[in-house]
C-alpha cells in the first residue's frame, strides 16, 4: 500500500512570506532554483512512498534526495553520508596538491595550508555529525590522519596516535564534542543566537555548584535520531563537565580546559 506524503500548508505560507519580503527589498525568488527536501524516518522509507510536488510560484518542485545548504549536504535520512564523502574527497584532493609543493614550502606555510584546506573543512559544521555511526566518523579520521602524516613527514605505516599527540590534535570524535561544548557555553552564558537558546536547570536549593549553571536535560522520543539533536546532546555533554570548568565564563579559557579534558580522554 502506497503512503502519500503532503507538505504542510505552513510551508507554502512561509514561501509566500519570503517572496513578499524579497519583493519589498527589490529582490526576486528564483522559483525553478528552489530545492525541496523531505526528511523521512527509516520506518517510512521502507514503504512505497508517493512524494508530493511543491508549488512555488509558476514552478512545480519535486523533492530532492539531497540538498546543499551552507556547505552541508543534507539527505532524507540525515545520515550525512554524502556530506562526509564530499568532505573526504575534497580534502584528499587538496592534500595531494599540497604534497606536490611541500618541498618548496617552509614548515609554517605547510601547516597553514593543511589547516586551511583540510582540518578547517573537517571542523566546519561538525556538530551536526554527533551521534553518527563510528564507520562514518572513521572516514573523516582517515583524512585527518593523512593530513597529520603530511605535516610531520611520516610514513603511512607509522602509528598515528603518537603523531596526533605530538601535534596536539584531537581525533574527529572529540572535535565534534568540542564544537558542541563551545556552542553550549555560548548558550549558558547567553552569547549565542536566540534560536540556539536552551532552558537552564532550576536548582531547588543553593549549593556550591550553583554558580556553575546546568542545562535542562530532555529525553528524545526516538533514540536513534533524537539523541543527535543539539537540545539533547548539548545538555548531556555540558552537565557531565566538572563544576570548575562549567563556572568558567571566559570562552577562550573554557576552550583550553575542555580541550585538555578531551585530549586526555582520547589518548589516556
Amino acid at each position: 500500500m502506497a503512503v502519500e506524503l503532503q507538505p504542510k500548508l505552513g510551508l507554502i505560507e512561509y514561501i509566500s512570506e519570503v517572496r513578499m519580503w524579497l519583493s519589498n527589498n527589490q529582490l526576486k525568488l528564483n522559483d525553478d532554483k528552489t530545492d525541496f527536501l523531505m526528511l523521512i524516518p527509516p520506518s517510512t522509507r521502507q514503504k512505497h512512498i508517493q512524494l508530493p510536488v511543491l508549488s512555488v510560484g509558476s514552478s512545480l518542485i519535486t523533492p530532492s534526495s539531497k540538498s546543499r545548504n551552507l556547505g552541508v549536504v543534507f539527505d532524507q535520512g540525515m545520515t550525512f553520508h554524502d556530506h562526509i564523502s564530499k568532505t573526504v574527497s575534497t580534502g584528499f584532493f587538496y592534500l595531494c596538491s599540497i604534497a606536490l609543493a611541500k618541498k618548496y614550502l617552509p614548515a609554517e606555510a605547510l601547516a597553514t595550508l593543511v589547516h586551511a584546506f583540510v582540518s578547517a573543512r573537517i571542523d566546519s559544521c561538525s556538530s551536526i555529525l554527533y551521534g553518527l555511526p563510528k564507520y562514518e566518523i572513521n572516514r573523516l579520521q582517515k583524512l585527518l590522519n593523512q593530513a597529520a602524516r603530511l605535516l610531520t613527514h611520516t610514513g603511512k605505516y607509522d602509528q598515528i596516535t603518537p603523531i596526533l599527540r605530538k601535534l596536539h590534535w584531537l581525533p574527529v570524535h572529540q572535535r565534534i564534542q568540542f564544537k558542541i561544548l563551545t556552542l553550549a557555553h555560548k548558550v549558558v552564558y547567553e552569547t549565542s543566537p536566540l534560536y540556539l537558546r536552551l532552558p537552564k536547570h532550576q536548582q531547588s536549593r543553593i549549593t556550591r555548584s550553583s554558580s556553575a549553571p546546568l542545562l535542562e536535560r530532555k529525553r528524545a522520543k526516538k533514540r536513534s535520531a533524537g539523541d543527535r539533536a543539539f537540545s539533547v546532546a548539548a545538555p548531556s555533554l555540558w552537565n557531565a563537565l566538572p563544576v570548575a570548568i562549567r563556572s568558567t565564563g571566559d570562552l577562550h579559557a573554557f576552550q583550553r580546559l575542555i580541550k585538555t579534558i578531551l585530549f586526555r580522554n582520547a589518548f589516556s
